[in-house]
This record gives structure tokens, sequence and C-alpha cells, in this order.
């Protein structure tokens, strides 16, 4: 289903120019970078082909695309959702 996501970013995969190409969208600012990780149903996993530059973390992002169910685990954390990005910006409201 195509939707609009506020959340902030996990980076989890770089390309060469240091743009982040695959992330975990996460409900607040500092989930999986402290322990104990969000469930996995609070956890998006997201691909960007085109990648982004992330200033830094602490900044919220409305990432739109397809989302899906799909369950993707590493060593960072463990998410129940995908979602195949079409364009993310800076969230202000």
């Amino acid at each position: 289903k195509k939707v609009k996501i506020p959340a902030f970013i996990v980076p989890l995969e770089y390309d060469e120019k240091q743009n982040v190409t695959e992330f975990f969208l996460v409900p607040y600012f500092g989930a999986c970078i402290h322990v104990p990780p969000p469930p996995p149903n609070q956890i998006i996993f997201a691909a960007y082909e085109n990648g982004m530059s992330l200033e830094a973390l602490y900044d919220a992002f409305r990432v739109s695309g397809t989302l899906q169910t799909s369950l993707t685990e590493n060593d960072t954390a463990t998410s129940a959702y995908s979602i195949t990005v079409d364009s993310i910006e800076l969230y202000t409201e």
C-alpha cells in the first residue's frame, strides 16, 4: 500500500558517497541505538536506491513509498514491515 510515514532514521547501509541507502524507520529518536530496540511491529526496513545525505539522527523525516509486511532481521533490530522508498522529506509540523 502507498503510504507517507513520519519517522526517525537509523542508518544501516551507505553507498560510495556516504549516502544512506538502507535504514530502519523508528517511532522516536534514539530507538535501536539504545538497547533494547522497539518491537518489530514498530520498525520499518527501508531501501532507498537514490540514497540520502543524513546530517543528524535527531531529524524526523516523512517517507513516502510502498509499505508491505516483510520480516527483516540484523544485528541492530528486527522489523515486521518494509518500505520501498519513493521520496524523503524533512518532517515539519
